[in-house]
């Protein structure tokens, strides 16, 4: 039986996320006085005559030259952005060595980036998937949709394969243009359907970033002694000595890995590798940094 919101247990950990997200995202904001999501931008719509009270830095002068005549640029001002967070809740996103497992960092990554977005008044969206959509919370920009979101991250246990092909595929005619589409997963899955399936959205204008969540002993393989691997999205289980199998692994992590980053920087997606050591504050003021780079969507300061 789902538990209801109101049940204490949930309660008590909704409230313990959104304190975490609160206190990493206030940190970060509370040195910068003007938000980067926030200002003038963006994309160049017309020249119109210029008039008296017009901005002069607008002024294109190459018009100038040639007509003689004063023209300004104008812009098509776009001041909210619709965000989309795609959240992976497959059986391997609940592996756990030490610390907390790859779900509760990722859940507690979307929590403080839902807040951090919901603070700059944009549209923040939810969407919880294995191989097929599980929930999806309609983009809102109020700051008391936080508390709708995190319910949506609490209420989930990991389990089954994960398709995320599949999921954004229920959702290319549901995504309008120009929006900001954020995948949270550890990407164990067909890179290159994945990649076929971003570039839809990309060619409707939209942004994709990729945070992939590992856990430090999947990037390492630190094991010695004969062990029982178990798989958490189906039923195989394999008594192996790890001694004998590390360099293997190794190898082949690090071709999936190098795969997955080279097919971002191919086509143009934002791409960060986070183990669930990382502070989520660097996570975030990288996270930042991408936003306010690219500027041309997202305003500058």
């Amino acid at each position: 039986m789902d538990k209801s919101p109101f049940d204490p247990v949930t309660l008590s950990k909704i409230a313990g996320m959104e304190l975490r997200a609160r206190q990493v995202v206030d940190g970060i904001l509370s040195g910068i006085h003007k938000s980067p999501y926030q200002g003038s931008s963006i994309e160049f719509l017309e020249h119109k005559e210029y008039s008296p009270g017009s901005e002069i830095k607008h002024i294109d002068w190459k018009v100038h030259a040639r007509s003689d005549k004063y023209y300004v640029k104008q812009f098509e001002e776009e001041t909210n952005l619709k965000c989309y967070l795609f959240l992976d809740t497959s059986g391997s996103m609940g592996y756990q060595s030490a610390g907390v497992s790859k779900y509760e960092y990722a859940s507690n990554l979307v929590a403080s980036l839902s807040y951090l977005l919901l603070k700059q008044s944009d549209l923040v969206g939810l969407i919880n998937f294995r191989d097929k959509v599980l929930q999806y919370v309609p983009p809102r920009s109020r700051i008391v949709h936080l508390h709708v979101l995190l319910n949506a991250l609490v209420g989930n246990k990991t389990a089954g394969k994960s398709d995320i092909a599949a999921a954004l595929g229920e959702f290319e005619g549901k995504i309008g243009r120009r929006s900001l589409i954020i995948i949270v997963s550890d990407f164990f899955d067909d890179v290159e359907k994945v990649i076929r399936r971003i570039k839809h959205f990309q060619s409707r204008k939209s942004e994709i970033i990729l945070f992939q969540i590992l856990d430090p002993y999947e990037l390492t393989f630190p094991f010695e002694a004969i062990t029982y691997f178990e798989s958490l999205e189906d039923d195989r289980r394999v008594l192996a000595d790890p001694k004998s199998i590390k360099e293997h692994y190794l190898a082949g992590i690090n071709r999936f890995l190098e795969q997955l980053k080279q097919s971002c920087y191919e086509n143009q997606i934002e791409f960060q590798l986070i183990n669930t050591s990382t502070p989520l504050d660097q996570v975030l003021v990288n996270f930042l940094a991408k936003l306010k780079i690219k500027g041309k969507r997202y305003g500058k300061e």
